[in-house]
């Protein structure tokens, strides 16, 4: 399954499902099908204005490319809103994806 986040919400990711507390990590591929640099991303609980810290660290998607995230940190629940930034200063904020839908499948950022 492919799931696709763009600026705009993809109603597939909205659907509602029963929270899980996740105690096990989290991996998807997440690819860049943009033209610029995706330099950062960042996950949040919806319940919270801030976000945490970048999940990418040092690494960068270039455009085109697909890279392996883990996120390993006992997640609460499964749904999380997302942030991407670019290196052209753009980002895209996706509300309420499902992180436990998406374990070992590909998260694709397009414009």
């Amino acid at each position: 399954m492919k799931i696709i986040l763009s600026a705009a919400l993809c109603v597939g990711l909205l659907v509602a499902s029963p929270a899980a507390a996740r105690s096990d990590s989290i991996t998807f591929d997440l690819k860049n099908a943009t033209r610029h640099h995706l330099t950062n991303l960042y996950i949040s609980a919806p319940s919270t204005n801030d976000w945490e810290e970048d999940i990418l660290g040092d690494e960068v998607a270039n455009p085109g490319e697909t890279i392996e995230v883990t996120i390993d940190d006992d997640l609460e629940g499964c749904r999380y809103d997302l942030r991407a930034d670019f290196s052209d200063g753009d980002s895209v904020q996706i509300a309420g994806v499902d992180l436990c839908e998406a374990d070992g499948d590909t998260i694709t950022i397009s414009e």
